[in-house]
């Protein structure tokens, strides 16, 4: 009589056991997945304003100004060549190179402020569009509602603060 109880509940065991492992797998695909999704969400963006920052400081201002959006023939209409080189050419003093300091995503453009010292920190807007249009964005941060999720981590975990002063 005992070898026959002693199979009993060893199928049920097993398939407790492999339900929780199916449970502790999917629970670490999703929260990989999530920490993807915040890593690359907003990259295609930040390439281009960090191709643009490239061309700025290698003094490419008329590659930069393509960059941007605007060709030398096709100006853009409230932003020409001369006032693009007023706010990021040579006569604007600037004695390090452009550098990204934060990044925030809204849902139809990116704000990346950039700064260089000896300059006024600059934020830029990146549209989501396919185009990426380039334009000085309306605050330094997006002011939707949204979760802070670098900063939330940054208060718990310490470090430096990604929002501008």
């Amino acid at each position: 009589m005992g070898a026959y109880l002693e199979q009993y509940g060893r199928g049920e065991e097993r398939r407790n056991r492999i339900i929780k492992w199916i449970i502790i797998c999917s629970v670490a695909i999703l929260i990989a997945i999530w920490i993807l999704y915040l890593v690359f969400h907003n990259r295609p963006e930040i390439n281009k304003a960090k191709r643009f920052l490239a061309q700025v400081n290698a003094h490419e201002y008329k590659q930069a100004y393509a960059t941007w959006g605007c060709t030398t023939p096709n100006a853009c209409p409230n932003y020409d060549f001369s006032r693009f080189l007023e706010d990021w050419g040579p006569q604007n003093k600037v004695t390090a190179p452009w550098h990204i300091v934060s990044v925030d995503g809204c849902k139809s453009f990116v704000t990346i402020n950039v700064d260089a010292q000896g300059a006024q920190m600059q934020s830029i807007a990146v549209e989501r569009s396919p185009g990426h249009m380039m334009s000085f964005a309306p605050a330094p941060e997006c002011m939707e509602k949204q979760w802070r999720w670098k900063q939330f981590f940054q208060r718990i975990f310490g470090g430096k603060s990604s929002s501008p002063s």
